[in-house]
Formats: C-alpha cells, structure tokens, sequence
C-alpha cells in the first residue's frame, strides 16, 4: 500500500492501479504477469485493483470501478496512478463492433477522476493467442502429445479444442477453478517476450525495467 502526505491537506493519500480485464482468463493472466514482475524486482506503486468487464469494456464500466473504489475510501484523497484497459481484439475482427473513441473516454477519465495515467492494451486477437504463445507448456499442463495440433481458426477456438481433448470444459469467463491450474504452469517470461509490443506503454507507466 502507498499512502502519501500532502502539506497542507487533512487526508491521506491513497495510490491505485486499476487494471479492467474481460474475464477470468484475463486476469489469471494479469497476476501472473504482475507477479512476473515483483519477482524480478519491480515495485508497486500502488494498490492493484482489477476489475472483470465480463466482455469488451466500456467507458462506464471502467467508471463503475473506480466509484466503487472512492466509495469504499472515503477518508482518502484517492490517486488513480495508472488505469489499464484491457480488451480482446477479436471482436473487432469477427463482429461490426465499433470501438470507443478512446481519445473522449481517456480525456473523460482525467476530467472526471484525474486520472494520472490511462493506457489500454489491444490482446491481438485473444488472451488465449497470449496462452498459444507458450504451447509447449499449455500441451504439458493439459498432459498431451508434444506434437498436439489445435483446431480452430481463432486463438480461443483452439485453446478450447485442447481442453475439450482432456474433457475440461474451458470458459473464458466464469472458469476460474479448470483455467488457474493450466494459466499457472505456462512460461510467463516467454508469454512477455512475445507480447512486448503490446506491454511497452504498459510496463513504461508502471516503471517496470527488468
């Protein structure tokens, strides 16, 4: 937790990170990627928060959170450090989805809660294509040939092709208790390496340097 001080000024200041995600997949993957970084030598600065969207997010979803969050600290200044949107790019693909103007929601976000920092991160295409980046890890944690071969011509078609081989049914977004045991075994160094791209405003704001 950091709590900073303000001359001049009663109250305490509270600092949060705020990451939205889609779903439970998504935030596996998130934690395993902050504890990527604590374990190499990245500290915090602030409380982490996420919040499931459960789907592509909106700006008053994303709003929700952080009312939520300054209701439940009232006697806090609260400091929204760094706000992370994270969402799936295959709707964008496979769907007539119009994204946000996300120019409006991040000046929104500023005006309405000074919001220091606001990012968002476009998972090309899926947070499962993220999983396929370690296969050889996902083949070994489901327990299958090396030389498995998934179906489907998405990343999440394929992923659950490879669960539905080992009869564990694989939801994106209610399956906590069948994904953790697989999301906690896979490489996420090498998951990182290959999403650097989509990480580097990310990692920048949260002062990540390993």
């Amino acid at each position: 937790m950091v709590v900073r001080k303000t001359k001049g000024n009663k109250k305490k200041q509270k600092v949060f990170i705020v990451i939205c995600i889609e779903g439970d997949a998504d935030e596996l993957m998130f934690k395993r990627l902050i504890d990527y970084y604590q374990n190499n030598g990245w500290v915090p600065h602030g409380d982490i928060k996420y919040h499931k969207t459960h789907g592509f997010p909106t700006e008053s979803a994303i709003q929700s959170k952080l009312k939520q969050i300054q209701q439940s600290y009232t006697n806090y200044e609260i400091i929204f450090n760094t706000v992370l949107c994270e969402y799936d790019t295959d709707v964008l693909v496979k769907d007539t989805f119009v994204a946000p103007a996300w120019g409006i929601v991040k000046k929104n976000l500023i005006r309405d809660f000074h919001v220091e920092n606001f990012c968002r991160i476009e998972v090309k295409t899926s947070i499962e294509d993220w999983m396929l980046d370690d296969i050889t890890g996902l083949l070994k944690s489901l327990r299958l040939p090396s030389n498995t071969k998934p179906k489907g011509k998405f990343g999440q078609d394929k992923v659950k092709d490879l669960f539905r081989r080992k009869n564990i049914v694989y939801d994106r977004n209610k399956g906590e208790k069948n994904i953790k045991p697989i999301i906690d075994k896979l490489d996420i160094g090498k998951i990182r390496e290959a999403r650097k791209k989509e990480l580097r405003e990310f990692e920048r704001l949260l002062g990540v340097n390993i």
